[in-house]
């Protein structure tokens, strides 16, 4: 999912740069959706990507376990979330995580 929201991020410079070339009402529809994919791509690639580097803790398990839950949300990203939740909620994966 990380990787998803760092293509919307460099989408938005797309936006940008094509919108800037633009003239008119299309140019601010550009420019707009540069700015709403960046200021939304953004974040959720850092919270995508910020489990990479936490440590394992009880609380780790349980926010990567939202950050799959979000997943869920979108049809993109369910197909790999499903998995990935059946997997999460298992004894093995709990105790990685000191979780009892």
């Amino acid at each position: 999912m990380a990787g998803i929201y760092v293509l919307c991020v460099l989408a938005s410079g797309v936006f940008f740069i094509a919108g800037l070339r633009m003239e008119g009402e299309d140019r601010v529809a550009f420019l707009v959706n540069s700015v709403i994919f960046a200021a939304i791509g953004l974040p959720l690639a850092i919270l995508c990507a910020l489990p990479f580097f936490l440590p394992r803790k009880p609380w780790v398990w349980i926010y990567d376990l939202v950050i799959i839950c979000i997943g869920l949300t979108s049809c993109c990203t369910m197909v790999a979330s499903i998995p990935l939740l059946i997997y999460w909620l298992k004894p093995d994966v709990k105790a990685w995580f000191e979780r009892s």
